[in-house]
């Protein structure tokens, strides 16, 4: 079965009358990142926080699609490292990038509260976003990692509720939970005292962070109380809440692929890339790991391996070809240095062939034969240039230099209709059927890739129904992208997939 990392955690119906929602609202929670130094505790991976907070917010932007954020605390693993306020502006850049609007608050790890709002913005003590009131807290810590929650604080959802009918989300680092029913070793002093208030008035929603390993749902009366998951241990955890009407549910979100799946990205790049972000084959593999993939195949550009950033990116090498590659230019030898050192059992080496406008590969005979994989693209057409639309003389040509693709024992077709996205046009659905027919006659795999790419979901029903192969690839230019496939499950599932994939995904030679 189709595995999308997905974990029900729990469905519970507020009992309270409340004000209905015209639409659920959904709630992405993001909490415990502790990004800093390698942590002594071994399953805090510190390190490579912002990677997973980045693939946290690329998951959410791509498929969840939450209507809010929330963060809830311990982004830093040390609040008082001189490195603190670098990293946390290191944090908001890339929360900066979410689609969606976010409360962020800090935790027992951040440090001074107030430096911490020097870098984000600090929320009111009411936020009304999307049809929800949200309470943000900042308490005061206890001992054993506990906290307790001032009076005038503890009364503040009484005066949330004045002149207000919806949804009350209250919003705190710490767990807090009814003392008796609670299953984290953490809570607050006057946890008691608090959830009367809530009930008292109300709340709708509490949620809270802390601790990593994160606890099951609970229900009192109205109030549901969930304890979101750390996003610093594997598999690196995120939590979705949905509250429709008087209903709420949550879900839990792994960023790590699951392992039984035996995922292999068959497309990343390497720092040798001119467009890589932060690549690099040894972190990668590292990752790889981490990411419960079973395997890597890292395939540079070949275009980018003979020519310069100028003739690359000014299409010099699809026009002219290999008769213009100048020698100097030529990183060919430095690729094959990172092969020879990194290649190992699980870790293999190919190119992302580009091809030029005369249906030639852009790479030499002599060094082909070095690499046992290729993935052949299609990144321009002569006649795409300037067009409001594909017509059938881009059409024609664009199967025209397919089938000369094809012809060169390829592996793997790249995101096969990007070159029309990235000219702005919508991919031609009359491609479709003869691009698969093609693809099957030279059995070579239908690459699923959404790096700034949607594959169109009719073109892979096609592939499904007449038997072509699929490859999963990520074309990572940036190390959160590696082996993301939670977008790749998604779509096979909405193609009507919901199968072994060993029976579809093309497999390593």
């Amino acid at each position: 079965m189709v595995g999308l990392g997905v974990l029900p955690r729990g469905s519970t119906t507020r009992t309270k009358e409340a004000t209905l929602q015209t639409k659920p609202t959904t709630l992405a929670v993001i909490a415990d990142v502790h990004y800093g130094t390698h942590s002594s505790v071994p399953q805090r991976r510190c390190a490579i926080g912002d990677i997973l907070l980045a693939r946290a917010v690329r998951r959410l932007n791509h498929l969840i699609r939450p209507d809010v954020t929330l963060v809830l605390g311990d982004l830093l693993d040390d609040g008082r490292h001189p490195n603190a306020k670098a990293w946390l502006s290191d944090l908001r850049a890339i929360l900066d990038t979410l689609d969606s609007p976010y409360i962020a608050i800090p935790g027992n790890h951040d440090g001074d509260t107030d430096a911490f709002y020097q870098v984000f913005d600090r929320p009111g003590a009411v936020e009304n976003l999307c049809g929800v009131r949200f309470l943000p807290f900042v308490d005061q810590e206890a001992p054993g990692y506990n906290a307790s929650r001032s009076e005038t604080d503890v009364q503040r959802p009484s005066m949330a509720r004045v002149d207000y009918d919806g949804p009350l989300v209250a919003l705190q680092h710490v767990c807090l939970g009814p003392p008796a029913r609670s299953r984290t070793p953490y809570n607050y002093t006057n946890a008691q005292e608090i959830i009367t208030a809530m009930k008292d008035t109300g709340v709708t929603l509490s949620i809270s962070g802390h601790h990593h390993e994160g606890a099951e749902d609970i229900s009192d009366g109205a109030v549901t109380f969930v304890n979101a998951p750390g996003l610093c241990e594997a598999p690196f955890l995120f939590t979705v809440i949905t509250i429709d009407g008087e209903h709420v549910s949550t879900e839990r979100h792994a960023l790590a692929m699951p392992e039984h799946l035996r995922l292999v990205d068959k497309h990343l790049h390497t720092q040798m890339a001119y467009c890589s972000e932060n690549m690099d084959v040894e972190r990668s593999i590292g990752l790889a790991g981490d990411l419960g993939l079973a395997g890597l195949t890292f395939t540079e550009h070949s275009g980018k391996l003979y020519f310069d950033k100028t003739r690359y990116w000014n299409k010099t090498c699809l026009r002219e070809g290999m008769d213009a590659v100048n020698p100097s230019d030529n990183r060919m030898a430095a690729y094959l240095d990172l092969k020879r050192t990194y290649q190992q059992d699980g870790i293999r080496f190919g190119l992302e062939a580009d091809f030029d406008y005369r249906g030639q590969l852009l790479v030499t005979p002599d060094d082909r034969q070095h690499f046992d994989f290729i993935v052949g693209a299609m990144h321009g057409l002569p006649s795409l240039t300037g067009m409001a639309s594909a017509g059938d003389a881009a059409q024609q040509e664009f199967l025209s230099l397919l089938e000369k693709l094809l012809a060169n024992e390829i592996d793997v077709l790249a995101h096969p209709f990007r070159v029309f996205r990235r000219s702005g046009l919508t991919p031609p659905e009359q491609l479709f059927q003869p691009t698969a027919e093609l693809l099957k006659k030279h059995q070579v795999a239908a690459e699923i890739n959404f790096h700034t790419n949607e594959p169109p979901i009719a073109f892979i029903k096609i592939c499904l129904d007449i038997g072509v192969k699929i490859s999963f690839g990520s074309d990572a230019h940036h190390l959160a992208e590696i082996g993301d496939f939670a977008c790749h499950l998604a779509l096979l599932k909405s193609a009507g997939f919901d199968g072994d994939l060993s029976e579809i995904l093309i497999q390593d030679q």
